[in-house]
């Protein structure tokens, strides 16, 4: 098989990464936003239940694909919740003012959080790859990316015309894409070996 053809079990793992990405972002949508509620009865953090609710509920969702084809533990889900918390619980702890005109602030937490996780998450993946470094860079940037996406394409407060609507919930929609992609394509990359082995953690 020429070698820039997708092998077949590349294609499937691939795709139900991106499937899993994206099932995780729409829970961890509706899990930030009752996490939110809770956060105005108790008046406990602005921040972090962002972290909490998107890096736990799309840590789990790549966890149940992860532990299937490369064998992954529920640290893969951990890392995940407590890496993309930090970043957001810090900004929480030191009075951080989370407004509008600082657009930024949201994709830049993500991004530091993405690291934290991949970093974090790096050890289920050495016994397969030797380029495991690679995946705290992409760590970072799939989770800095669908919260750039938003930030820039989102309307700010209560839509004002069906268009406006649209745009909300199609960059919300696109966000779990986004990141289902970037990482897949890593972890596709690191754990696709260049020639077949035996029992490679994404079969030849």
């Amino acid at each position: 098989m020429p070698p820039t053809q997708s092998r077949p079990t590349e294609k499937r793992f691939f795709a139900r990464w991106v499937v899993a990405s994206s099932a995780g972002w729409f829970c961890g949508v509706i899990v930030v936003v009752m996490l939110a509620a809770i956060s105005d009865l108790i008046h406990v953090g602005n921040g972090v239940y962002i972290g909490v609710g998107m890096g736990w509920s799309i840590g789990f969702a790549q966890w149940l694909t992860a532990r299937k084809w490369f064998g992954a533990t529920s640290q893969w889900m951990w890392a995940s919740t407590i890496g993309v918390t930090i970043p957001f619980l810090l900004a929480d702890l030191v009075g951080t003012q989370w407004n509008r005109n600082r657009w930024y602030l949201i994709p830049a937490l993500a991004g530091a959080g993405g690291l934290l996780a991949g970093l974090l998450q790096r050890s289920s993946l050495r016994s397969h790859s030797g380029k495991t470094n690679w995946w705290v860079a992409a760590s970072g940037a799939a989770w800095m990316c669908p919260a750039l996406l938003i930030q820039l394409i989102i309307v700010p407060y209560r839509p004002r015309t069906p268009l406006e609507a649209v745009r909300n919930i199609g960059s919300i929609g696109l966000g779990g894409v986004v990141l289902g992609v970037v990482t897949g394509s890593a972890l596709v990359w690191l754990l696709t070996p260049d020639t077949c082995r035996p029992h490679p953690p994404i079969a030849c």
